[in-house]
C-alpha cells in the first residue's frame, strides 16, 4: 500500500491518539475515490467510521474478503455498528496509531475503490467532547 498515504494518515491522526487527547477528539479522513466519489474515514481512540460503506455484508466479513486483513497480520477488529450502503463503524481499541494509519490506507484502497499510491488526502480534527 501507500506509504506516502499512511504516513500522510499517521500525521493526521497523531493528536487523535496523543496523551492529551481524552478521547473527545475525532480526525476525518476525506478523499476522493477511483470512481470520483467523495469518501471518508473517520478516526477516534478506540474505533474508525467508514463513509459511505458501500456493501451489504458484515464489515469484518467484506474486509476478510478483500484480504485486508491478511495484510494487517490479522488484527483484533470488532464491528461496533454498520448500515449497508451508509457507514460502518469498527473497534480497533486493540491497535497502535501506526497500525490505525495502516488500517485506514487499506479501507481507502480495498473498501473505498482508492487508486494505490496516489489518492491524496484532506484532514481536519474536531473536539466532539
Amino acid at each position: 500500500m501507500g506509504l506516502k498515504q499512511q504516513e500522510a494518515i499517521n500525521a493526521a491522526i497523531a493528536e487523535v491518539y496523543g496523551e492529551e487527547n481524552e478521547g473527545g477528539l475525532c480526525c476525518t479522513i476525506e478523499t476522493v475515490n477511483g470512481d470520483g466519489q467523495d469518501v471518508s474515514v473517520q478516526v477516534m481512540q478506540d474505533s474508525i467510521n467508514i463513509s459511505p460503506y458501500p456493501f451489504e455484508d458484515d464489515p469484518l466479513t467484506r474486509f476478510e474478503l478483500t484480504g485486508l486483513l491478511q495484510d494487517l497480520d490479522e488484527p483484533e477488529l470488532e464491528t461496533v455498528d454498520w448500515d449497508a450502503n451508509i457507514f460502518a463503524t469498527i473497534g480497533t481499541a486493540e491497535l497502535e496509531a501506526e497500525e490505525v494509519a495502516e488500517l485506514v490506507d487499506l479501507v481507502f484502497v480495498k473498501i473505498l475503490a482508492c487508486e494505490d499510491k496516489t489518492y491524496e488526502i484532506k484532514a481536519s480534527t474536531e473536539d466532539l467532547g
